[in-house]
């Protein structure tokens, strides 16, 4: 790097306060704000590409109370390292404080197994798990004290297996930061979002400058403001016209719910359409490459799913009313004959993963030299020695086993766990990396499990509590970065992204990453104790329920025996490995070859199956295309990449006000 990097003091009292205040009012936020929480949480708005409001609002709000107050002193904290050391407190938090993930999809549901089937959770976890039925149910009705003696060891048992997987993940992209960060300089679109704010932040010689409304990142926050508000008003007032048809017809994901009565509807392989311009801008900042690769893939499995059809497969898509239907129903595009979407991108996945690691074999054996002082040149300006980063590897997945065999895994469902989440969560994190979004889907967290040790499910499973647990625990958290804290990887390469970009010392940003990230999962998890005892799950209508993802869903035979295919599906998804590998291989080897491994895989995943962003990439990609056509990088990079960012920033600045008003109206109706 030419520029020199300032090594400065850490502001912990700062960062420790702002850690636990984001923490305790975005966990209370996202439960009082109901029926919007789903665009209107400073944690995720954005499930089907990890888009947080906390990333940015925390920058926005600085930021704009400079420029209101003119603050010189304000002003003069608003410097690189503190940015980073916001975004890396709004990104490991943000994974805490969103609608789709936690409490519910980890210890939420364990709790709720205790509330539905109390004989049979007395026989598969104890009680530091999830404490007995009496205690639990003042979780889900609310207006009780919390007894703190009993819920003691439930809160650290969930610190240490959320917190180890925040060590062992932040460990490999530290170990891999230099190669994703300096080498091959894979863009992190959410952290450029910020990084195009915090270019325009006010200074100590300009605490308040004058706003230019025509400038490129004025006028995409504009389009912004313009876009979400009118999505707020329909939300606030039931008279307000819908214009983007938000309140029908759309899931929560931005997605067009079903294209039935159209003429689309005649193709068997369309489910699910996404609008969401965020998703558009996003992606807009991807390789033009990768989002061809998307769209162009996407329409190749149109024409394989239309001809299985013509010669007489998924014929009972023709019936079904809805896109999520066709997903899910007992025909559907993702587990059944002939393709069986869903196992070939589980071996796609793992691929993309292994292939990279073969690839990059060299990289690899150089840090391990370094890490055993054979190569110790190799690591400097590195955040941490490479002997520090595996170790810390090697503790956190030693741990993440350790937790569970106490709590009754076998050690080889427990090992096989966090291998699990390493394989996966290279592959997701690495394409969200590449495009801003990522590859959502619970279903592929079965498969090194059905490959190695469970072919068919146990039965009865009430008998085998480490497959239970096991079952539940690889389901979701390879879903979604949420659910498990497998977006400390997200946060983690993020911040060195940012960190990267602002020319910030990534010795101290891995400090405060494993500090924010050992505070976070312990405030969290004390605060939604305590705000489901004083609101309970069944008032908020979210967060804890009566019902059992681990019996009625991941470990039930009827669903694990489907996943992620129906058998036979072992070849299935061994073509899909092939195939990732062979392009993954073309694709390195070389540069004239027109298709790359991430846009193949999404097209036949989740990503576009289900979330529908095939439309995105396409809308993305004529757009940039056009952009780079007429004025080439210049207009671009002047134009293209502020606009797409200050929409990002006017986007999240209407969702936060929103999440204000929702929380007002749940205590005052109107």
């Amino acid at each position: 790097m030419s520029e020199e990097i300032r090594v400065g003091k850490i502001p912990w009292i700062p960062i420790i306060l702002a850690t636990i205040i984001l923490n305790f009012v975005g966990g209370l936020w996202v439960m009082l704000t109901g029926g919007m929480r789903s665009f209107y949480s400073l944690g995720i708005i954005l499930c089907s590409i990890a888009f947080a409001t906390s990333f940015y609002i925390l920058h926005i709000l600085l930021g704009g109370l400079t420029q209101l107050t003119g603050s010189k002193w304000l002003a003069s904290k608003l410097t690189n390292e503190n940015m980073v050391y916001l975004f890396v407190i709004g990104s490991c938090v943000a994974w805490f404080i969103s609608p789709t993930g936690l409490p519910w999809q980890a210890y939420g549901a364990f709790i709720g197994t205790r509330l539905s089937y109390p004989t049979e959770a007395a026989r598969l976890f104890p009680t530091f798990i999830a404490p007995d039925p009496e205690f639990c149910r003042p979780m889900l009705t609310g207006g009780a004290a919390v007894p703190w003696d009993v819920w003691t060891p439930f809160i650290v048992f969930w610190w240490l297996y959320l917190y180890g997987v925040a060590l062992f993940l932040t460990a490999a992209a530290t170990i891999l930061r230099k190669d994703w960060i300096e080498i091959e300089r894979v863009p992190f679109q959410q952290a450029m979002i910020l990084y195009e704010a915090v270019r325009r932040m006010p200074t100590p010689e300009k605490p308040k400058f004058r706003l230019s409304l025509t400038s490129p990142f004025s006028i995409g926050i504009l389009l912004g403001i313009i876009f979400n508000l009118p999505i707020l008003l329909t939300y606030l007032f039931p008279w307000f016209p819908d214009i983007y048809a938000w309140r029908t017809n759309t899931c929560g994901h931005g997605s067009i719910t079903s294209l039935s009565g159209t003429p689309f509807w005649e193709l068997v392989g369309i489910t699910m359409v996404n609008k969401h311009p965020i998703a558009v801008s996003v992606m807009y900042l991807a390789p033009l490459s990768i989002i061809f690769n998307i769209w162009f893939w996407y329409f190749v499995y149109l024409v394989l799913m239309q001809a299985a059809y013509i010669v007489g497969y998924y014929t009972g898509l023709r019936e079904e009313p809805t896109g999520c239907c066709r997903c899910w129903g007992p025909v559907n595009v993702r587990m059944d004959e002939p393709f069986k979407w869903n196992a070939f991108a589980s071996g796609g996945m793992v691929a993309l993963t292994f292939f990279y690691l073969v690839i990059r074999w060299r990289y690899i054996r150089d840090t391990l030299g370094a890490a055993f002082g054979t190569y110790k040149e190799f690591e400097k300006g590195e955040p941490t020695s490479y002997r520090v980063a595996w170790l810390l590897f090697i503790g956190g997945l030693i741990l993440i086993m350790v937790v569970w065999m106490v709590a009754g895994m076998g050690a080889a469902e427990a090992l096989l766990l966090p291998i699990t989440i390493f394989v996966f969560w290279t592959t997701k994190t690495r394409i969200w990396g590449m495009t801003g979004t990522y590859i959502r889907a619970a279903e592929h967290g079965h498969a090194l499990y059905r490959l190695l040790l469970w072919p068919r499910a146990p039965e009865p499973i009430t008998e085998y509590p480490g497959f239970v647990m096991a079952a539940h625990l690889s389901e979701f958290n390879v879903d979604c970065p949420e659910n498990q804290n497998a977006g400390s990887y997200f946060s983690a390469f993020a911040s060195y992204k940012l960190a990267d970009l602002l020319k910030v010392d990534t010795r101290n940003v891995f400090k405060v990453l494993l500090v924010v990230q050992a505070i976070t999962p312990l405030v969290s998890t004390i605060t939604y104790i305590w705000g489901f005892h004083i609101f309970g799950g069944a008032r908020v209508g979210w967060g804890i329920s009566a019902s059992s993802p681990p019996l009625e869903r991941c470990a039930n035979p009827d669903n694990w025996n489907r996943l992620p295919g129906t058998d036979p599906w072992v070849h299935i998804f061994a073509i899909g490995f092939i195939a990732l590998g062979a392009i993954s291989y073309l694709h390195a080897r070389f540069i004239w070859f027109p298709f790359e491994p991430i846009g193949f895989l999404m097209a036949f995943s989740e990503a576009c199956l289900f979330f529908g962003m095939w439309l995105p990439a396409l809308i993305a990609w004529v757009l940039k295309y056009i952009t780079l056509r007429i004025g080439g990088s210049k207009l671009y990079e002047e134009y293209g990449i502020p606009i797409a960012a200050g929409f990002a920033i006017g986007f999240v600045s209407i969702s936060f006000i929103g999440g204000i008003i929702g929380i007002y109206r749940w205590f005052f109706p109107f």
